[in-house]
């Protein structure tokens, strides 16, 4: 692939908070700080954003969308490349 056309088009390989719905680098939960983070397999439970307390004003498509994550990120368990490029996957539909 071209390099330029390798830039426009790549994205990052990241997780969600399934609390408050933030986006985090898979290195960064992995080797970076994984002490901070509640979480099984690719599962984030509790992130530093949020330290497990749900957002106020929450719309309830956000929370269905984080459940979906949820619900996704248990049947994938410790496949966490997985879940990551399940969920840019899911982003590119966008």
């Amino acid at each position: 692939m071209c390099p330029a056309l390798f830039e426009k088009t790549k994205r990052l390989m990241d997780l969600i908070c399934t609390c408050c719905g933030e986006p985090w680098d898979v290195d960064h939960v992995l080797h970076e700080e994984p002490d901070k983070f509640e979480r099984q397999g690719g599962l984030i439970r509790a992130c530093p954003c949020c330290h497990g307390a749900r957002p106020d004003g929450m719309t309830e498509e956000r929370r269905s969308r984080l459940s979906a994550v949820a619900a996704v990120a248990e049947l994938l368990g410790d496949d966490v490349d997985g879940l990551a490029a399940t969920l840019d996957d899911f982003e590119a539909l966008k």
